[in-house]
């Protein structure tokens, strides 16, 4: 008996009939009648799992047939939350306000009933009516300690405090950063309960915050002992250059941030007598060394891709791995996966070729000199005069494969990334810079992007499974928001109805030399959906791309692994192929690994830009607004920190005007609109809750 096929068999059974009986369900999967009591047992725990549910008259159902929904509990600064659908990427789910929380906390799997239905201005809200299962037992948070007991108040959200008696408090002192473990999940009466398990040190620390978040997330700089065994057995094999293109004599470079240690992609360009381009794409060989269903594998999928937080790395193996035998050095001969492509100046890749290969990298080169070289830096040229040439090919071949990009639509955000520098002594933020985006930048994003096209097409064409990377059409109702947004500025998107990327492309062409600019692109990017890992190979709509995968940074992303581990069974007839459900089933843990990757990343960025403005409350900073909740008003310094104005201290009433998207003094003529530029004081810089509040100068 295989109950979780059962279990699918009887859903797409639902799926046609409505209910179904104990009875029927028995007959329908041919379980032996004589065990009715075991046969029982099996349907009421599909029903305790939320995966059916069961009416008054003992009907069985799919939840989605009768209005319910099983889901992820994400409770947003305590104040709301929202049910994300199993298996669903949106970024928004179900509405939940919070006197419908039902005690579920942050991360739950929770069973969700449907009191209000999605419409065209708003999505669809609801109430927690059953708790399926807790996220985990261990929560951090800061401890507030009284005289007879204690209280723990979580970082990040969770839904509530977490009381302590004092036989639970450990060492640790009052304001401490915490690791709590749940003993009572709490009820409609009493709080939850727990001990202290570990002491993480001062909350007025970021290093100890960026500790906690780190706990927090489950994430991890160590790995196990069996790792590091198996990663000082790799380092010692011989190289083997059998079976391999020799690419030593080529001319072939890396070009990375400054600080990058994991060099995973070396590129090279010859212009051809034909008129065309040669461009080869080498890649860090990891399915070499690191062979599948290993103690390493199984360690790098559990984590899905490195994390790089602000003040350090959380790499997806080992660094004398990652930063040591597959990153392609200066000067070493490493073994790479390389992709070989003729194009032509269309930017039509006219002939391919993909295969293992060993290279020698003649320049670690960054992009702020590739930069300053084809920004004519005499002394620069001088010094890389081997790759001159080749440098200024790269360009050509760059503008090429860009103009076919934004020919077909491909959508080009003009964002501003931050870019925190922390000294050297205490890792306190020394400054604040925008990341360059330079000719030198483009030129590998270009390339990669040919190279991930170049692989996706071949393996869809072979009709093996994989794992893509795509990217779905927004849903209409948020561009049906998005639309009244963007006609503030003066900009619309015509054809709900046919979207196509190029739609997107040309606002913000028209907005690039504004100074809304930033503030249009980045309402733009909030409605559309986010990019994920799949095993259907359904397009990238923001890259306006037919075929698409991550092939070029296998050290730090699973997914490009396993699309090596593909494409080489390509190569090798001896290599089985993929099973599509196992793929599937890694396509949808890396994309969650990968969210909370980004969500860890933003914190810990988040956390160091607090502890910066703390230094400078009281100061008057002139921002920009934008954005609006019903009690706030949302702005962004010329350093791009985002900060928030409660208006609910504010001296006069003011009210959130949803039709013009504007907030408004109900007592005067004053008025906030997307855009506006406005004198404030700092007021707090809050490292619990990360936010950074502000008050407009006239109200101060």
């Amino acid at each position: 008996m295989n109950l979780e096929k059962d279990l699918e068999k009887i859903k797409e059974l639902l799926k046609d009939v409505k209910y179904l009986t104990l009875d029927q369900i028995t007959s329908f999967l041919e379980w032996s009648p004589k065990k009715k009591k075991d046969n029982k047992i099996i349907i009421l725990s599909w029903i305790d799992s939320g995966d059916l549910i069961m009416d008054k008259k003992h009907r069985l159902s799919l939840p989605e047939n009768s209005g319910y929904v099983k889901g992820v509990f994400r409770i947003i600064k305590n104040k709301f939350a929202f049910v994300d659908k199993e298996d669903s990427e949106e970024k928004e789910g179900i509405f939940i306000p919070k006197e419908e929380f039902n005690n579920a906390l942050d991360g739950d799997t929770v069973l969700v009933e449907i009191t209000e239905k999605k419409k065209s201005d708003k999505g669809a809200e609801g109430r927690v009516v059953k708790i399926i299962e807790h996220r985990k037992n261990t929560v951090v948070g800061i401890l507030e300690k009284s005289k007879n007991f204690a209280f723990v108040i979580p970082t990040g959200s969770f839904g509530k405090d977490i009381y302590i008696p004092n036989s639970k408090i450990a060492n640790a002192d009052n304001k401490d950063l915490v690791a709590v473990e749940i003993t009572f999940w709490g009820d409609d009466d009493r709080k939850p309960e727990g001990k202290i398990i570990k002491i993480l040190g001062s909350s007025t620390n970021s290093k100890n915050m960026i500790d906690a978040l780190i706990y927090r997330e489950g994430l991890s700089e160590k790995f196990s002992n069996e790792a590091m065994q198996q990663t000082k057995e790799i380092i010692k094999e011989e190289i083997d250059y059998s079976n391999r293109k020799n690419l030593t004599n080529l001319s072939i470079i890396t070009i990375d941030g400054a600080d990058a240690k994991d060099l995973d992609d070396a590129v090279y360009v010859e212009k051809l007598e034909n008129g065309n381009y040669k461009l080869i794409v080498a890649i860090a060989d990891v399915s070499h060394y690191v062979k599948k269903e290993t103690v390493l594998d199984l360690e790098a999928r559990h984590r899905g891709n490195s994390v790089y937080l602000v003040d350090r790395v959380l790499p997806m193996f080992p660094k004398e791995i990652s930063n040591g035998i597959c990153s392609l050095n200066e000067k070493e001969e490493k073994l790479t996966f390389s992709c070989e492509m003729e194009i032509d100046l269309k930017g039509d890749v006219v002939n391919y070729e993909v295969y293992k290969s060993v290279i020698k990298s003649v320049h670690r080169m960054t992009y702020k000199d590739v930069n300053a070289i084809l920004d004519g830096d005499k002394d620069l040229i001088n010094e890389y005069s081997d790759i001159y040439e080749m440098l200024k090919q790269m360009l050509e071949l760059s503008k090429i494969l860009r103009i076919k990009k934004f020919t077909r639509g491909s959508i080009d955000f003009e964002l501003p990334e931050l870019k925190v520098i922390l000294d050297e002594d205490n890792n306190k933020v020394e400054k604040v810079l925008l990341k360059d985006r330079g000719e030198g930048e483009k030129i590998i994003e270009d390339f990669m992007i040919a190279a991930n096209e170049t692989v996706a097409e071949r393996i869809y064409w072979l009709e093996l499974a994989s794992i893509y990377r795509t990217h779905e059409k927004p849903d209409r109702e948020k561009i049906v928001t998005l639309n009244e947004i963007l006609s503030k500025f003066g900009y619309k998107i015509p054809n709900f109805d046919n979207l196509h990327p190029k739609q997107f492309q040309e606002i913000i062409e028209r907005s690039k030399d504004k100074e809304t600019s930033m503030l249009v692109h980045k309402t733009i990017l909030r409605a559309l959906k986010q990019a994920r890992y799949t095993v259907e190979d359904i397009s990238h709509f923001g890259l306006a791309s037919s075929h698409y995968t991550h092939f070029t940074s296998p050290i730090r992303r699973y997914s490009d692994l396993m699309v090596h581990r593909v494409l080489f069974s390509t190569i090798d007839n001896s290599i089985k192929p993929f099973k599509e459900a196992d793929l599937d089933e890694i396509a949808q843990h890396i994309s969650k690994t990968e969210r909370v990757a980004m969500k860890a990343e933003d914190e810990s960025v988040r956390i160091k830009l607090v502890e910066y403005m703390q230094k400078r409350v009281g100061e008057t900073l002139n921002v920009m607004v934008t954005g609006f909740a019903q009690k706030k008003i949302f702005f962004e310094t010329d350093e791009h920190i985002e900060c928030s104005w409660d208006i609910t201290t504010a001296i006069n009433y003011y009210a959130f005007d949803e039709e013009n998207y504007c907030m408004r003094d109900t007592d005067s003529d004053k008025v906030f609109y997307l855009g506006d530029k406005v004198d404030v004081v700092l007021k707090k810089a809050d490292l619990l809750t990360l936010e950074i509040a502000v008050v407009p100068l006239d109200d101060f």
